[in-house]
C-alpha cells in the first residue's frame, strides 16, 4: 500500500501521530504548525508544488525521530 503524498494528508499523519502518543508530542505540534504554515505559502504561491512536498515529507520525517517523553504527573493528573 503506497501512502499518500498530498499536504493535507501529510498534516493528517502528523496530527494522527501526535493524537495516538507515537511520538513527542511537543515535536509533532511544532512539526503541524511548520506544514500548516507551507500549505499557507504553497496556497499563496510562494512555494511551488515540489518544493512544499518535500518541505512537508522533511517535516514529517523530523517529527518521527523524537520517541515520547514519560508522562507527569501534576496535582494528581497525568499530563
Amino acid at each position: 500500500m503506497q501512502r499518500e503524498t498530498s499536504l493535507p494528508a501529510i498534516q493528517d499523519r502528523v496530527r494522527g501521530l501526535w493524537a495516538s502518543r507515537r511520538v513527542c508530542g511537543l515535536i509533532a505540534l511544532a512539526c503541524g504548525l511548520r506544514i500548516g504554515r507551507i500549505i499557507s505559502l504553497h496556497a499563496k504561491g510562494r512555494l511551488g508544488e515540489e518544493e512544499a512536498l518535500r518541505m512537508a515529507m522533511e517535516t514529517e520525517a523530523v517529527a518521527l525521530l523524537f520517541a515520547p517523553l514519560p508522562r507527569m504527573e501534576r496535582y494528581g493528573v497525568s499530563l
